[in-house]
C-alpha cells in the first residue's frame, strides 16, 4: 500500500502536476490523520472494555460481600429480638406490671454482652482505589453508597451501646450482681452451663433488694432504648442490602 501511495506521488511529480500533487498530499494526511484517531478509539474502547470486565468482577465479588453481610446482620438481628424481648420483660418487672421471677436475674446478665458487625468491604474498596467505581450506572452507585454508610453508621451505634455497656452495666453488675454466678442463682444459658457442675448453695432471689434497685432499672430502660435503634438498624441494613444484591446481580446478567 506504501509503495502504491509513493508510485503515485513520482508520477505527478514527474508531471509537473504540483497542484494535484499538494491536493494529494493533504488527502494523504488526512487519511494517516484518520487512521490514528480510528486507531485510538479503538484503543480507547478496549481500555474501556478491560475496565468494564475489570468492575465486573469487583461488582460480581461485592455481590458476595453483601451476601455475607446479610448472614452476619441476620444473625445481630435474631440475638437483638432476644435481648429486646428481656429488657422489655425486665423493665415491665421493675414497673410492677409483672412480678420478678428466677428469670429476672438471666435478663439482667443478657445487658452484659456486646454485639459487633464487621463489614465485608473488599470489593467496594477496590472499585474506589481502582477509579472503576465512575463507570458503573449512576443508580447503583448511589444504592451502594446509601448501603455502605449505613454499614458505617451501624458501626457508630454499635459502639455507643458497647461503650455503655463497659462504662455503665458491667461496673455495677460485677459490684451488686456477680453474687448470683453460682447454679441455680441465674437461669442464663451461658451461666447454667458454665456452673453445671458447681457445688455451693444457690443463692435466692433478693426480690426487695431488686425492686429498689433505681439505677438498675434506669440502666436497664437506655440498654433498651439503644438495643431498640440499633435493631432499626439492623433490620434496615437486611432490606438496603438484598435489594441491593439484587439490583447487581440484574445489572450483571
Amino acid at each position: 500500500m506504501i509503495k502504491f501511495f509513493r508510485k503515485i506521488r513520482q508520477n505527478l511529480l514527474t508531471e509537473n502536476k504540483l497542484s494535484k500533487y499538494l491536493i494529494y498530499a493533504v488527502g494523504e494526511i488526512i487519511l494517516v490523520v484518520i487512521g490514528i484517531l480510528i486507531a485510538i478509539q479503538i484503543n480507547n474502547w478496549n481500555e474501556q472494555s478491560k475496565t468494564q470486565k475489570s468492575a465486573d468482577i469487583q461488582l460480581n465479588q461485592l455481590s458476595q460481600n453483601i451476601s455475607d453481610d446479610l448472614i452476619q446482620l441476620d444473625a445481630l438481628n435474631e440475638v437483638i429480638k432476644t435481648n429486646v424481648i428481656k429488657s422489655q420483660m425486665l423493665s415491665d418487672q421493675f414497673q410492677q406490671i409483672i412480678p420478678f421471677d428466677s428469670l429476672t436475674t438471666s435478663y439482667i446478665t443478657a445487658s452484659l454482652f456486646e454485639q459487633n458487625f464487621y463489614a465485608n468491604s473488599t470489593a467496594y474498596d477496590k472499585l474506589n482505589k481502582t477509579g472503576e467505581f465512575s463507570i458503573l450506572p449512576k443508580d447503583l452507585q448511589m444504592d451502594i453508597t446509601a448501603y455502605y454508610n449505613l454499614l458505617y453508621r451501624i458501626k457508630e451505634r454499635e459502639e455507643i451501646t458497647n461503650t455503655f455497656i463497659k462504662k455503665e452495666i458491667e461496673p455495677y453488675y460485677f459490684n451488686h450482681y456477680s453474687k448470683y454466678h453460682r447454679k441455680g442463682s441465674n437461669k442464663h444459658p451461658l451461666l447454667e452451663d458454665y456452673y453445671q457442675n458447681d457445688k455451693r448453695e444457690a443463692i435466692p432471689l433478693d426480690i426487695s433488694a431488686i425492686a429498689n434497685d433505681d439505677k438498675m432499672a434506669t440502666i436497664n430502660f437506655a440498654r433498651l432504648y439503644q438495643i431498640k435503634i440499633q435493631q432499626e438498624f439492623y433490620e434496615e441494613a437486611l432490606q438496603q442490602g438484598t435489594k441491593l444484591k439484587v439490583s447487581i446481580d440484574e445489572h450483571l446478567n
